[in-house]
């Protein structure tokens, strides 16, 4: 398929009155545009301008050629005005995805002022634990937990935060507290992932004295609040992100273990397969949030 540019030039020059005309319109010389004439005329097979040293009128080819093409240039224009003001303007569809905790923690509260100095932009939230095809599902943003951002992938880290092990008063004393990353199998430990094996791995320490240890789940869900919400209920210890037991913390409902052995933080990234250079709404979603505090502290 051939490009509209000699076609937008023949246009110019019956619009202009003359080549020279069409040419100053352009910031063209004048034998550049008399050059993309001939190739059209070429291309057309047929005469389209019947030029003098004084003036030029439509050949009967040229004059249906003209109706025609003026309508094609003016709807090519009017469609990448609007593409440009997609691109540029926030407003549309916004397609989110997030972990359930960190959506309910941090993501709501902010996507309802969003909405409110935004109106002309559409939230669809989906707040699930699983890993989501961003591309495949058509998400504009995915927020995911990650120590470091995937090199195949264009995104921001948003935050960063402590993990840490807790446990209820209530059952460290009845079952002790452990004393290192082998006393765990002796515990009760609480696991969430994608399927809810009775097993899972938790990274313990950091640098070079980072282990990751196997460890049997006496419970196991796929949804990732709920160790948080046994742990409260006295059934065993849970890792987690700092910013998900703080409050039961600070209460004294949950305490932390381990303490020598806490790993590495965890990052959130928001990532997303549109460059933000090229979607207004993507770009400006992810610079409020970078600009929007989190509810607690969270170690960061």
């Amino acid at each position: 398929m051939r490009d509209i540019t000699e076609m937008a030039v023949f246009v110019t020059i019956i619009r202009s009155g003359s080549l020279s005309a069409a040419a100053r319109e352009l910031g063209l010389a004048t034998s550049v545009v008399s050059d993309r004439l001939a190739r059209l005329e070429r291309r057309m097979g047929t005469r389209l301008l019947v030029r003098t040293t004084r003036r030029h009128a439509l050949t009967a080819a040229g004059q249906f050629y003209y109706q025609e093409a003026c309508a094609i240039v003016e709807a090519t224009a009017r469609m990448e005005a609007h593409t440009r003001a997609i691109a540029t303007t926030p407003a549309g569809e916004l397609r989110i995805t997030a972990p359930i905790p960190f959506g309910r923690w941090w993501l709501t509260p902010f996507v309802a002022q969003f909405a409110h100095r935004h109106p002309d932009i559409r939230i669809s939230l989906t707040l699930e634990d699983r890993i989501a095809d961003i591309v495949g599902e058509g998400f504009d943003i995915a927020i995911r937990a990650a120590p470091a951002l995937d090199t195949m992938l264009t995104g921001r880290r948003i935050m960063e935060t402590r993990r840490v092990i807790v446990a209820s008063p209530d059952y460290l004393a009845r079952r002790g507290v452990p004393a290192g990353p082998d006393d765990l199998g002796q515990h009760d430990c609480l696991a969430h992932g994608p399927t809810p094996h009775l097993h899972t791995r938790w990274r313990l320490g950091r640098g070079a004295e980072a282990r990751t240890e196997r460890v049997p789940a006496r419970m196991a869900s796929t949804d990732s609040e709920m160790p948080v919400h046994w742990a409260l209920a006295g059934l065993g210890l849970a890792q987690k992100s700092l910013w998900e037991v703080e409050s039961y913390m600070a209460r004294g409902l949950l305490r932390t273990v381990l303490e020598q052995w806490e790993p590495d933080p965890i990052s959130f990234f928001a990532i997303h397969p549109v460059s933000t250079a090229h979607s207004r709404k993507i770009g400006l979603f992810i610079d409020e949030l970078m600009q929007h505090p989190p509810p607690m502290k969270a170690g960061r």
